[in-house]
């Protein structure tokens, strides 16, 4: 499976910002399952899940602290790349 992901050090904090649609950041249990899954993939770091809304605004999930670090983040600025998920 491929993911797109953005591997982001904001705030002295290492995280990776990984795509998914909206269905899954809006049902906090699968959410969780999803980041546990890809956890491993980026060496254990944070995963944050971000999906878009129709305008293309972005919606985030995971770890408060570093969601409300990507608040002022463009999301066309981030590093995107395609990672292989186990």
């Amino acid at each position: 499976m491929q993911v797109q992901a953005a591997a982001i050090s904001l705030g002295g904090a290492n995280f990776v910002v990984a795509v998914v649609g909206m269905e899954l950041v809006t049902n906090s249990g699968e959410a969780d399952m999803a980041i546990e899954r890809l956890a491993p993939t980026f060496g254990g770091v944070p995963v944050v899940l971000m999906a878009q809304k129709e305008d293309t605004s972005p919606v985030y999930y995971g770890d408060q602290d570093l969601v409300e670090l990507l608040g002022d983040v463009p999301v066309d600025k981030m590093p995107w790349q395609e990672y292989s998920v186990k």
